[in-house]
């Protein structure tokens, strides 16, 4: 169960690293964003962070005011995981 707290936390602050680098290549400041998907800048903050555990729809408003889709957003996310942990996990 710990270990499953441990990925989740991973996940959280991955999905942070993935959509900030993101932010990053648009040359968008954490207010544009803000903006753009009309959420407040203190949120985006803290997803970048990884200190929110945002919903589904949150990350579709946030992937819509990056012009990315969600999946690609998901892929960049698993790819990061599976290179810190060393190893490839096989797909269901």
């Amino acid at each position: 169960m710990a270990k499953d707290l441990n990925l989740h936390e991973r996940l959280i602050s991955e999905l942070g690293v993935v959509l900030q680098e993101r932010r990053a290549r648009l040359h968008m400041s954490q207010s544009d964003l803000a903006e753009t998907s009309r959420f407040h800048r203190s949120y985006i903050s803290d997803v970048e962070r990884g200190a929110r555990n945002i919903s589904v729809k949150n990350l579709s408003r946030l992937a819509l005011a990056l012009d990315i889709p969600v999946s690609t957003i998901l892929v960049q996310v698993e790819k990061r995981l599976s290179s810190k942990s060393g190893r490839t996990r096989k797909r269901a």
